[in-house]
């Protein structure tokens, strides 16, 4: 198992010019780490949705990356969404799925099931032009490089440990968060 904060450390290292949809657990982590903060969308009223505002990020701006970085139990919801970024192929979109192995998100209470859900395979199956998993930090660290050069959809599940204790959610409303990237998109 990685560290959460270690992953977005990693990914905030690879991310350059990147838009970065982050939610649940992720957006806690995330929003520590970010430089862009005005290249990030946080999704905290509407959790189940990071990869969908993905997908509509990447076709409205398909000369950007997009990351979403998305949660287990929150993708869960939203299974569909897989086939649908699938069908649609979007070449600049990188999905990371933060796989809780202590069930953080949900204070500790097992989701049935939820450790059984393979979401590689599960993307493969959709359509993802290539899905991995990592659940070593120097594996995932090495192959981030691949990971932000290949071209999508792409899913990369992780299987990450949260902290002891976990971050708070950012201070700023998700209304901020949209001003500030329209005014760094239109710049």
């Amino acid at each position: 198992m990685i560290p959460s904060s270690e992953v977005a450390r990693a990914i905030n290292y690879h991310r350059q010019e990147s838009l970065v949809v982050s939610t649940s657990a992720a957006l806690r982590d995330w929003h520590q780490v970010s430089d862009r903060r005005d290249l990030d969308i946080d999704l905290t009223d509407c959790m189940d949705r990071a990869p969908a505002v993905g997908l509509g990020l990447s076709i409205a701006q398909p000369n950007r990356r997009i990351l979403v970085l998305d949660c287990d139990a929150t993708l869960r919801t939203d299974l569909g969404s897989l086939g649908t970024i699938g069908e649609a192929a979007p070449a600049n979109l990188v999905h990371f799925v933060l796989e809780d192995a202590d069930h953080t998100s949900t204070d500790g209470t097992p989701i049935r099931g939820l450790d059984r859900i393979d979401f590689e395979g599960m993307a493969r199956s959709a359509g993802y032009a290539h899905a991995c998993r990592y659940d070593n930090l120097e594996e995932f660290l090495i192959g981030m490089e691949e990971i932000m050069r290949r071209p999508g959809p792409v899913l990369v599940a992780v299987r990450v440990m949260p902290d002891a204790e976990p971050p708070p959610f950012p201070e700023r409303t998700m209304a901020q968060g949209w001003a500030e990237v329209r005014s760094a998109l239109t710049q």
